[in-house]
């Protein structure tokens, strides 16, 4: 039997033992869980790489293969490991579906999920507020590089998005290298600058347009939108980019609750 060495949790009692082993076991794969990702995090496996076999993996970290597969299991559902069925688990890299189904949560009312054509509007310099360097952890007045993208479905504008991220993460960042891009923006951040997001906190209220959103998106100033505030996280836990998106909710719904259904079912 493989001994499970991550685990010291004090057994108290005798008539504790069953509830104790239950804490071992939870406590344990949550343990593999983080081995895994400091890992990933310290780059000894890159995003599109095997990790190595289940019963490597066992014998690295001193586990069975049932607390192994628990962990592999959490991370596969949270997105940063992707299974290919025959071919093994892999550490996750963008692409325009990873992008659709984990960070992207607009759709249309009959509550299909496609991928939005992005039109570029704008592209310039501006310095961080003070909510900005908080978010992105820089200080108030840094500079940034600020983006806006106007989205549609169906031939229809949905939303606006507003994104500023550190010019000191992606220096040298052009109008002309986002104007050519034939990824998501996600993806030219893994793949040119070595950023990988592998999460993003979102937070959703309630605004009124302005006079400038109100002409993007073709309504009325003053129609009721959706905001949806996003920070986007790398692998260690870093926050390179904050996002400002306005929805228009009379021709999308925003759904982060069915991403988990599609991605499986696609």
């Amino acid at each position: 039997m493989t001994t499970e060495k991550y685990v010291a949790v004090k057994r108290n009692a005798p008539t504790q033992s069953a509830l104790d082993g239950e804490w071992s076991q939870a406590s344990l794969y949550l343990q593999v869980r983080t081995k895994i990702l400091e890992t990933i995090r310290s780059g000894e496996w890159q995003p599109g790489d095997a990790i190595p076999p289940e019963k490597k993996l066992c014998e690295r970290f001193g586990i069975s293969i049932g607390t192994l597969r628990k962990a592999v299991d959490e991370l596969t559902a949270s997105g940063m490991l992707i299974r290919h069925q025959g071919r093994g688990t892999f550490v996750a890299r963008h692409s325009h579906d990873r992008y659709l189904f984990f960070f992207f949560h607009l759709m249309g009312q009959d509550g299909h999920k496609e991928y939005p054509a992005v039109e570029f509007l704008k592209f310039q310099t501006t310095n961080a507020d003070d909510y900005a360097a908080n978010a992105l952890e820089i200080k108030p007045a840094e500079p940034l590089w600020h983006l806006s993208n106007r989205l549609s479905l169906r031939d229809e504008v949905v939303s606006l998005d507003e994104i500023y991220i550190p010019q000191a993460l992606f220096a040298n960042l052009s109008e002309a290298q986002l104007r050519i891009r034939q990824t998501t923006l996600y993806q030219m951040y893994q793949d040119e600058y070595g950023l990988t997001v592998m999460r993003a906190e979102e937070r959703v209220r309630a605004v009124l347009a302005s006079a400038i959103q109100a002409r993007r998106l073709k309504i009325k100033t003053g129609t009721p939108l959706l905001q949806i505030v996003r920070i986007a996280y790398t692998i260690d836990n870093r926050p390179i980019e904050l996002r400002y998106s306005f929805a228009q909710t009379s021709k999308c719904e925003y759904r982060p609750d069915v991403y988990d259904r599609d991605r499986n079912g696609h």
